[in-house]
């Protein structure tokens, strides 16, 4: 009796973890991909740093400078190069510059354009793009030579598009830095 009732317990054990893993197991699979590069050792390796990957913008849609105007409440990115020895002698000999790409304003082209659609998006303007001093950046055009100045980076505010009305609304833009080799 005993011998029946120990292989009864075994018996149900084993159903209960079988049972068990069949409903919580659940093989999710995942991808990972894996980029690179294989270099002679003297060779160049720079990489771009920025202190931030997002920043968020407000406006006054009364009160926005227009577009070209100099900045006078940007938000500033600071930018800067890090790599290997053979890296910072290009940043030496001024061998390496930014360049800021994306999509244009439709007033000028000069300005990042407000990729906000929709009832909510902003109307009439876009995201203005400064130096350091808050001087104008165009997009898509002028390289700006790398160098060690900590005061290296670029400035962000919402600007008002010539000629056009500007509404209060959402403000979208996506910036891509490109480090150029010279």
């Amino acid at each position: 009796m005993k011998l029946a009732l120990t292989g009864l317990m075994i018996s149900t054990l084993l159903m209960a973890t079988v049972a068990h893993a069949q409903i919580s197991a659940s093989d999710v699979p995942a991808t990972l991909t894996i980029t690179g590069i294989a270099r002679g050792s003297s060779e160049a390796t720079c990489a771009l740093a920025a202190n931030a990957s997002a920043i968020y913008l407000r406006g006054d849609v009364s009160n926005l400078i227009e577009l070209g105007d100099d900045a006078d409440n940007m938000t500033f990115v600071p930018l800067h190069i890090e790599g290997n020895k053979e890296c910072d002698a290009l940043i030496e000999q001024g061998k390496l510059s930014y360049r800021f790409l994306g999509t244009a304003d439709d007033s000028q082209g000069s300005a990042l354009a407000n990729a906000s659609t929709g009832e909510n998006a902003a109307t009439g303007v876009a995201i203005g793009l400064f130096d350091n001093k808050g001087k104008p950046v165009s997009i898509n055009s002028t390289a700006y030579t790398v160098s060690k100045d900590a005061q290296q980076g670029i400035g962000f505010q919402v600007v008002k598009l010539k000629d056009q009305t500007a509404t209060a609304g959402t403000v979208h833009g996506v910036l891509t830095i490109d480090v150029e080799r010279l």
